[in-house]
């Protein structure tokens, strides 16, 4: 399985521990966190260091998506995060951007409700994005009664018609694998569950031979 590995909290630290799990990651996100400490430069540093991965910058974009998408392609970005909850013309710039700088464009479903994903099936085909993520972060995605389950939404993206490269992100563990592998996502998208372990590695290792 293909996975990310997401440096959201404190550079120094999401730089070691990348460099511990190389061999299993394909793209290293440099997060919003990061971004708003370090600024777009962030993108650079960690592009240098790891030249032959592909850098994700989350910029999350609400506005602007061609000229943000721009700066961020221009300094070593290679995919570039837009909200589907922006106007299409902002999901649509990053897009165009993405498409004349040779580079890859993401669309998130951040702070979308998983029963309302169908209404966007349509656009995000039609988009041209290279990826459509749906991102399970919040007290929306808690496994408990009454609450809608991650195991859930997992299971509903594979089923929507998406023609993108889907991409599962926000929470995952190792015991949601058997609802990945229906979903049969691109890849998955990993932050705090390889941040916070002792062992990053052994996780790290665990999603990709999975």
């Amino acid at each position: 399985m293909k996975v990310q590995y997401a440096i959201d909290g404190n550079l120094g630290d999401g730089i070691r521990i990348a460099n511990l799990i190389k061999d299993y990651i394909e793209i290293i996100e440099v997060g919003d966190g990061v971004l708003l400490r370090e600024s777009l430069r962030a993108i650079q540093l960690v592009k240098s260091i790891f030249p032959d991965k592909k850098i994700l910058a989350d910029l999350k974009i609400m506005d602007g998506g061609y000229s943000m998408g721009k700066e961020a392609y221009h300094l070593g970005a290679d995919i570039v995060t837009v909200c589907a909850a922006s106007d299409s013309d902002c999901s649509l710039g990053l897009v165009k951007a993405a498409k004349e700088e040779g580079k890859e464009s993401w669309i998130d479903l951040i702070g979308i409700d998983p029963r309302n994903y169908q209404n966007y099936v349509d656009f995000v085909n039609k988009s041209g994005a290279d990826y459509v993520c749906a991102h399970m972060s919040g007290g929306i995605f808690k496994d408990e009664p009454g609450i809608y389950a991650r195991k859930d939404a997992i299971r509903l993206m594979g089923k929507l018609g998406f023609k993108n490269k889907i991409v599962l992100s926000g929470g995952l563990t190792l015991e949601y694998l058997p609802e990945i592998r229906e979903c049969h996502p691109n890849h998955v998208n990993l932050g705090g569950v390889l941040s916070r372990a002792k062992d990053p590695v052994k996780i790290a290792k665990a999603f990709f031979e999975a």
